[in-house]
């Protein structure tokens, strides 16, 4: 696949540039494929898709701890094919980078999050370590040159084996000949050697990491079973609140300094737009994932969430919808008072995946403009049994479907049962 490649919707359902297995495997994904892309259109296809949204949940499925999986390639690459095969699901989203190397992670002293065995339990999944690793005084910087800031200020902060990148000349002073001394002087100081060093070592072990777990999970693709997502792209505000500012930083900030706050949400957007377009260009897949943090219910006002969390988001969305793309929107906790707001949509294929908002009401209010994914409880498939899980899934298709639906859990899983997985994902095969 190449940057160069059509990612329409059609093309991804077709399997365009996917090196097929057999002329089987070929049939089965576009029949996968053509249950979902029917859905996103707001058809109704052959049968209800299903999509598996998952981070650890395959490492457990296949009886490993997360800390082996994070740390055995092939281990991994077996987890995945194990699942996958198992519960054959319209759609998947095995990938390298959800679960990466977690030597890689420790070269660089990755301070973002805990992971299993390394400040998180090794039988868990990771920890998201929140903190305010960018001032309020450094919106400035953050909004007028936000390369520079990211790469002398944020990365030194939250790598903690890139602090030489501290030393880093600015690279935009490279106008005459005295500077290009000046540049190359820093490149000299032994802390940004030894950052530099450090990062080739890492990237040679993400490669490795990469050719064998990236391999097994293209694999399962050529096998027939497509990836439900390929690009990524987030919130504008959910980039500062998230991992630049931390929630409470941000919180803050929408009562401390609301100008700054929404002058460096608005300089996101068009870098969101771009994000998502190379990554779905890259992936050859054109629906975008957007994990939708802190505009759930309850995190900021309604005037709030409309100037701050919405305005930008929809611009963002704008943008790959007008670049032929798919944003696939997982709102995370409930959007209940948010149906109202977001119920002016842009035009073209959106999918809104739900976690604790109704469904019912979200379909009312949104059904006939975007189509509607989830929302099976992670405590159903976590505590639950089967029959209870298939009761839940078969009102759900009755109440949301079955046009423009797609089943799925409502947050990514970890630690479900695998039955009751089981019994989600066939729930619309057995009806």
């Amino acid at each position: 696949m190449t940057d160069e490649m059509d990612v329409s919707l059609e093309n991804w359902e077709q399997g365009v540039g996917i090196d097929f297995v057999d002329e089987e495997a070929r049939e089965a994904y576009q029949k996968r494929a053509g249950r979902i892309a029917t859905a996103i259109r707001g058809g109704t296809p052959d049968q209800i898709p299903t999509v598996l949204s998952a981070t650890f949940y395959p490492v457990f499925h296949a009886g490993i701890t997360p800390e082996t999986a994070m740390n055995d390639a092939e281990a991994l690459g077996d987890a995945f094919e194990q699942t996958i095969t198992d519960l054959e699901p319209d759609g998947q989203q095995t990938t390298a980078t959800l679960l990466p190397s977690a030597k890689m992670l420790d070269m660089l002293d990755y301070k973002l999050y805990a992971w299993p065995g390394d400040g998180a339990s090794p039988t868990t999944g990771y920890q998201a370590l929140e903190d305010d690793y960018m001032g309020p005084d450094q919106y400035e910087h953050f909004i007028q040159d936000p390369t520079d800031f990211w790469l002398r200020e944020y990365i030194p902060e939250i790598v903690g084996e890139l602090e030489g990148f501290r030393q880093l000349p600015k690279f935009t002073d490279l106008v005459e000949i005295p500077n290009i001394h000046l540049m190359a002087l820093s490149f000299g100081l032994p802390e940004v050697q030894e950052s530099l060093e450090t990062l080739m070592e890492a990237g040679e072990e993400a490669l490795r990491w990469h050719e064998t777990v990236e391999g097994r999970a293209m694999g399962l693709v050529e096998q027939g079973y497509p990836r439900s997502f390929g690009g990524f792209a987030k919130a504008p505000y959910d980039v500062i609140a998230d991992t630049l500012r931390g929630t409470h930083g941000a919180s803050m900030d929408l009562k401390r300094n609301p100008d700054e706050l929404l002058e460096a949400t608005e300089s996101l957007i068009p870098k969101m737009i771009d994000m998502g377009i190379r990554s779905a260009q890259g992936a050859g897949n054109p629906l975008v994932f957007m994990p939708l943090h802190k505009g759930a219910d309850g995190f900021m006002s309604a005037e709030e969430f409309e100037e701050f969390y919405w305005g930008p988001l929809r611009e963002v969305m704008e943008g790959l919808l007008d670049a032929g793309l798919v944003p696939w929107l997982f709102a995370e906790g409930g959007y209940n008072s948010r149906l109202d707001v977001i119920a002016d949509q842009p035009e073209g294929n959106i999918v809104w995946q739900f976690d604790q908002t109704d469904m019912v009401d979200a379909k009312e209010i949104l059904g006939d403009q975007v189509t509607i994914a989830g929302n099976v409880h992670s405590s159903l498939l976590n505590t639950q049994t089967p029959e209870e899980v298939t009761e839940y899934c078969e009102q759900l298709i009755d109440d949301v479907g079955p046009d423009g639906f797609i089943l799925a859990p409502g947050v990514a899983l970890d630690e479900a049962e695998p039955a009751n997985v089981k019994a989600m994902i066939d729930a619309p095969k057995n009806r």
